[in-house]
């Protein structure tokens, strides 16, 4: 799957689990908007393709994801709001994050 076809595909199901293949191909068709290293689980990325905005982000085990998001706001909450999450993990808090809410 290209990172074309991972676009038409978000419009159904999201998130979806996204292999390195599949990933590297997001990457290269994407314009990458911000990108932020968690420290707990590698990249979080916001990222355009075909006019849609995707934040791609990655589980702790290193498995990446990739979701649809409304707007370029949105998904600058959603990255500040998963940062933050990770902060407070990183301070030990005991929170966990489901990646597929």
């Amino acid at each position: 799957m290209n990172g074309h076809e991972l676009v038409a595909r978000l419009e159904s199901q999201d998130p979806i689990p996204v292999d390195r293949e599949t990933l590297l191909g997001l990457l290269e068709a994407a314009e990458i908007l911000r990108q932020d290293n968690t420290c707990v689980a590698g990249w979080i990325r916001i990222l355009s393709v075909d006019g849609a905005i995707l934040v791609q982000e990655e589980t702790p085990e290193g498995n990446a994801l990739a979701r649809r998001l409304p707007s370029i706001e949105d998904a600058n909450r959603f990255v500040d709001d998963r940062l933050g999450t990770y902060e407070r993990m990183w301070d030990g808090c005991g929170c966990k994050i489901n990646y597929f809410d």
